[in-house]
């Protein structure tokens, strides 16, 4: 999917080395993980928000054609309340671009350890990191090369 855009800025990682097993072993589906740098996560293609976790640490959006991904603020940040401020609501239909939520990247750190935030692709495709260990900015693109199932 060419539309695809970097949600979020940071460093980029294998899913594999995500610090939370079950988003590692890709039991949700396949991905990749970037450390926050930026405090905005951002509409990485035209869609609507599906699910939105209470406390804002994970949205999950689901494109035209069916593509579904979750984006995944931290690990057990569902814990945490007061870091991220929700912008949107299920239902919502947002472009590619627009403020999803937006969070704390220093307490994200402070809290947990780390600022490792997973992008989860939740309708089966196999994602391959092409940026891998790079620093990427909010809407980069060629990030991942993705191949549906």
């Amino acid at each position: 999917m060419k539309e695809f855009v970097s949600p979020v800025k940071g460093k980029t990682f294998k899913i594999e080395e995500f610090p939370d097993e079950i988003i590692a072993e890709k039991t949700m589906g396949d991905g990749y993980g970037m450390f926050l740098t930026g405090n905005r996560v951002v509409a990485p293609f035209d869609c609507e928000v599906r699910v939105l976790c209470d406390a804002g640490h994970a949205i999950c959006l689901e494109a035209n054609n069916g593509l579904q991904i979750m984006i995944h603020i931290g690990v057990d940040t569902f814990k945490i309340q007061g870091m991220n401020k929700i912008h949107r609501k299920v239902g919502d239909k947002v472009k590619k671009g627009d403020l999803l939520i937006t969070t704390d990247v220093n307490k994200l750190i402070k809290k947990t350890g780390n600022s490792a935030t997973a992008i989860v692709f939740l309708s089966g495709e196999k994602i391959t990191l092409i940026k891998d260990k790079m620093n990427v900015d909010y809407l980069e693109e060629d990030i991942i090369r993705m191949e549906e199932v």
